[in-house]
């Protein structure tokens, strides 16, 4: 038996959860998920952005690297033989998320997130993230003829409600292509609901997962005006 609130989600057009996603992955009937789309962490979140406790969790990849072999494991479970992973990464994470997952997949993509500008610094600054696609065994070729770099500014600092907010605007650009309202999209790092406010703008079957109750407060009452 599965979580009567997963189970009230397949009813639902919106579901939530507050709790960490390995435990609730556990309460998702198998191959029940069209699409996974989700921000996770590039680094441990148990450390924080500043340069030097940066440099330290580069020699502690290796949690991470367990935590997503864990991860990857039980979305492979979930995830239908047709559906598609999309999982946003950048230089560092790139290429532990591309090995755990290309067992698990057909064909393998990067998309690409432009920000259009960069913030000020003294060497080579971010101005991209990397969107790294997985499309299972069974899935059907997407007929879309967009291009695979998308040009969308980042939120303004001062309206972030996380450090690591994606435009809005961003997730429904790629949701709108691969998604309709029968579709069930798994958001397991939720954040503060970005991903949410889009899949509710666009109709489509959403549940997302977060561990910080503070967020996923902001998120319930951005979904809840």
């Amino acid at each position: 038996m599965f979580n009567l609130k997963i189970k009230i989600f397949f009813y639902n057009i919106m579901e939530i959860l507050n709790g960490d996603c390995l435990d609730l992955l556990d309460d998702i009937p198998d191959n029940s998920v069209d699409i996974v789309y989700t921000d996770a962490p590039y680094i441990p979140p148990q450390h924080s952005s500043t340069l030097t406790k940066y440099k330290k969790s580069l020699s502690e990849m290796g949690i991470l690297e367990n935590f997503y072999k864990r991860f990857i494991e039980k979305i492979d479970r979930v995830l239908k033989n047709d559906g598609m992973l999309l999982l946003y990464c950048n230089s560092d994470s790139y290429p532990m998320f591309y090995i755990h997952l290309y067992p698990y997949v057909k064909k393998m993509r990067c998309f690409i997130w432009d920000k259009i500008s960069c913030s000020l610094g003294y060497t080579f600054r971010h101005q991209h993230e990397m969107i790294l696609c997985g499309e299972r065994m069974n899935m059907k070729c997407i007929k879309c003829g967009t291009g695979d770099i998308f040009k969308y500014k980042s939120v303004k600092a001062n309206t972030k409600t996380h450090p690591a907010e994606k435009p809005v605007d961003l997730h429904k650009h790629i949701l709108k292509n691969i998604v309709n309202e029968d579709k069930v999209v798994l958001d397991t790092f939720m954040g503060t609901g970005s991903i949410a406010v889009a899949c509710k703008e666009l109709g489509c079957k959403y549940i997302g997962m977060e561990l910080e109750h503070s967020y996923y407060e902001v998120a319930f009452n951005r979904i809840n005006p």
